[in-house]
Parts: structure tokens; sequence; C-alpha cells
């Protein structure tokens, strides 16, 4: 598949056949992943590969734990909006509940290059650096190379973020039920992955010309 084509096919895939995933397509997901830049070179993510069903739906009682437990705080100040939050878990989030492969990323806190010494010069400022979040930036590059193998292999996934505000439930999950219990990683996304279902509808992107400005 051209890179061209490659990059064009990409699509957040909610809904899948029914179908395996073997584990050697696992590794070469995530063997894409691992040649990703990283700031510093600190390559400091984590996929755990998920293809048990009990422990997919695990993902997803934690995070609907967590939605009823803001939920439900939220009851007391606007019913409504409480209910909204309710129904975006189900329509935008477990749908990866019906994946055959979920991915749960973890990653750690990166350090940006001039916080402290900024800090050390007692610039107000400083805290701006962790704002913009450049350790994010390459985590990012991992997963959209995971997502552009996925594809050439012929799968489908969607990159989710939506559940973040459940990443310490997750995180627990996975030390205590997995094992991974490196310090200091959190979950920081989801990707799930199947057999796209035909025809899956995408939302139009911007144009070029939004998005681009060039200085010669």
């Amino acid at each position: 598949m051209e890179f061209t084509e490659l990059i064009a096919k990409r699509q957040s895939i909610r809904r899948y056949k029914p179908g395996d995933i073997p584990v050697s397509d696992i590794e070469k997901m995530v063997d894409a992943a691992r040649v990703a830049p990283s700031g510093k070179n600190l390559q400091a993510w984590h996929f755990i590969a998920i293809k048990n069903r009990e422990m997919i739906n695990a993902v997803g009682d934690a995070i609907l734990e967590e939605n009823e437990r803001i939920c439900r705080i939220t009851d007391a100040k606007d019913k409504n909006r409480a209910d909204k939050f309710r129904a975006f878990v189900r329509n935008f989030t477990l749908f990866f509940l019906k994946a055959p492969l979920l991915f749960v990323v973890m990653a750690k806190q990166y350090e940006p290059s001039g916080y402290f010494e900024m800090e050390f010069a007692g610039l107000d400022n400083a805290w701006l650096v962790w704002e913009k979040n450049p350790g994010m930036q390459g985590l990012g590059a991992a997963i959209e190379h995971l997502t552009l193998r996925a594809i050439e292999l012929g799968y489908g996934s969607c990159w989710i973020t939506s559940a973040n505000y459940a990443d310490e439930g997750i995180t627990a999950l996975m030390r205590e039920k997995v094992g991974f219990d490196e310090p200091g990683y959190f979950m920081s996304a989801l990707v799930s992955v199947g057999i796209p279902e035909e025809n899956p509808k995408s939302p139009p992107k911007k144009a070029l010309s939004e998005i681009l400005t060039i200085v010669e």
C-alpha cells in the first residue's frame, strides 16, 4: 500500500467484524510504535494488548464506575448534565467492548526542557511549559505509527482519549490484574483494533489552505 493511500485510509473505526487478531500482528503494530520519535529519546511508553474478553470488560467497568461517581456528584448540581455524561460514555467510549483487541497505552510524565531553569529563575509562567506537554507529542507519534501499521495489516482502529478521566482506575487494574507496575506510568490512551465494517463514515477534514502558512 502506498503511503499516501495508507494515511488517507486512516479513520476512527468503531464497528468491527468478527475475527481474531494473531499475536504476530500485534507484535508488528507495536514494533511500528517502538521506532517512533520521542523527546530526549525516552521512549516512555508501554502497550498492553488485551484480547481477553473478561479483561476488556473490566476496563469498561472501571470507566463506568468513574463515570457514575462523577455523575452522582453532578446530579446534585445539574441532573441533565449528568445524564448527558452518562450517555456520552455509552455512545462514544464503550464501543471498544466489541473490539477483538484493546491496547491500553501507558505513559510516564515527561519533564520538559527549560521548566526547572525557568522555575529556578523565578518566572511565573514556568508552568506553561508543562501545559504544552511535549512528552505527549512523542506518545502521539507512537500511537499514529501503530494505527497506520494496523491499516497496512488490514485492520481498523480508534484512538480513544475520552476515557482518560478514568485513568486511575484503569492504571490500578493494569497493576492488580495484569501485573504492569512500572513506577510513574499511567494510562494515557486506549486503542481499539479489529476488522472494520464495510464503508465506515468519517467526518470531513479542513482544507489545506486553512491549516498551512508558507513563509518564503
